[in-house]
């Protein structure tokens, strides 16, 4: 008799659980809260305006993901992103910055000969690591763990390319401080971009993927679960709530794909090994404020360094999709960390464009009467940050929970890597262990 499971959480790693164990002949339900799949990586419209849940871009590694892709039958649906790179914007100046590594980060103004000097011994170190290295696993780099980006950045490439180079991408693009987060994160990734050129986006969207992972799936919609009893010798208990009903549902094992700071709410009777691991995820939030505009903008991407006085970390402007009406360009702000703490402490996380508004109207004549719809969009649990220090807590949780049989598995970008390759991966792994422990 088939082993029954009951995935909790229908975002990305739940979706790779879920597929991985049904292929091997476990009974699989979903459990999802919320009325679409994908959690981080989906879509939504608000009014003219299309806009991504979390995930913009899939990079071009990853194993489980790359063989998602193909087993789905979604790699002709990619469409390439060559030669991506933003314009950094000073008090007085702007300057390209290509997302990929590369030579042409040699060619930065600002940067002088022992800086340059610096960029070429870290590229050497990079692909000294390309190999070494694993971009689905921030824990392949645990050499590097206990450092900071900031500080590695500094010894081996100095203080003008952290200022220069570094830091408006990572803020720019996910919202992180160099000095917050572990070297790990970038000395696993980075290596694996060494040489390429292109980025994917999947054409109609970042839910392409797991809407199509979705499909093959029994996934219950609005099942809002509250709790998960295990049991020592029988099925585990899922309580949850979907519609005004309350309801339970058990199983031989649940996985818990949930964000990695909700499942230690969720999951009753934690070993010593659980309370380790979750009481130390973190995850950073994300304000943006999406503005659908009369008249037509043109294409860019801005990154502000963090020298300006600006609470706008990305300025991006492009054309609104042709159903939008008297739209016909989107302006995306994303905020600068500091923002974004500004907007918890202030209370108006739900209306974070009263603290960009004023720098708008500086930069776009006339705003307001170009103005035709504008939508806040607040992401609590954005990324999972690997601090210094996590991912050696990380690799320990692993092997604890890739050695013995139990009742509840979990599975999730906190376990892996803050990017979607690294979900897809941790709910593989998951999918896997379960696999070896109970056949």
């Amino acid at each position: 008799m088939s082993r029954s499971v009951i995935v909790v959480g229908a975002g990305i790693a739940g979706l790779t659980a879920a597929f991985r164990l049904q292929q091997q002949g476990f009974q699989v339900k979903v459990l999802e809260a919320g009325d679409q799949p994908g959690g981080r990586v989906a879509q939504g419209r608000a009014g003219p305006i299309p806009y991504n849940t979390g995930a913009r871009l899939l990079y071009p590694f990853g194993s489980e993901l790359q063989a998602l892709i193909d087993e789905l039958g979604l790699r002709d649906t990619l469409v390439p992103l060559r030669n991506l790179g933003a314009d950094c914007r000073t008090e007085d100046a702007t300057y390209r910055v290509d997302l990929m590594p590369g030579f042409a980060a040699l060619r930065t103004p600002g940067l002088g000969w022992r800086d340059r000097a610096g960029l070429l011994r870290s590229g050497l170190h990079l692909a000294w690591l390309r190999g070494r290295t694993d971009p689905d696993h921030a824990a392949s780099a645990l050499a590097y763990d206990d450092v900071t980006l900031a500080d590695y950045i500094r010894k081996v490439a100095g203080p003008r390319v952290l200022e220069r180079l570094v830091e408006p991408v990572f803020r720019g693009t996910r919202s992180w401080n160099p000095e917050d987060i572990s070297a790990s994160f970038y000395l696993s990734t980075t290596p694996s971009l060494l040489g390429r050129d292109t980025v994917h986006v999947p054409r109609g969207g970042m839910g392409r993927l797991t809407a199509a992972l979705a499909e093959k799936l029994a996934i219950e919609y609005g099942a809002r679960v509250t709790g998960i009893m295990r049991a020592a010798s029988a099925a585990s208990v899922v309580r949850y709530r979907q519609g005004a009903g309350e309801f339970e549902a058990a199983a031989d094992i649940v996985v818990c794909a949930t964000q990695g700071q909700y499942a230690g709410k969720l999951v009753s009777g934690q070993s010593d090994e659980e309370r380790a691991l979750l009481d130390a995820v973190r995850y950073n939030s994300l304000g943006i404020v999406h503005y659908a505009l009369r008249g037509e903008l043109a294409p860019a991407l801005e990154f502000s360094l963090r020298s300006r006085s600006t609470r706008i970390a990305t300025w991006q402007q492009m054309a609104a999709p042709a159903d939008a009406g008297e739209a016909k360009s989107i302006l995306y702000c994303q905020l600068t960390p500091e923002a974004v703490r500004e907007a918890q402490e202030q209370g108006c996380t739900d209306d974070v464009d009263r603290l960009l508004r004023a720098e708008i109207r500086a930069r776009i004549p006339g705003f307001d009467r170009r103005l035709v719809y504008r939508y806040n969009q607040w992401i609590a649990c954005k990324l999972p940050v690997f601090y210094p220090g996590y991912g050696r807590k990380v690799a320990r949780f692993l092997a604890w929970q890739g050695a013995d049989r139990r009742g509840v598995y979990y599975c999730g970008d906190y376990l892996a890597q803050s990017l979607v390759n690294g979900a897809c991966r941790s709910g593989a792994e998951a999918a896997a262990a379960i696999a070896r422990h109970w056949r």
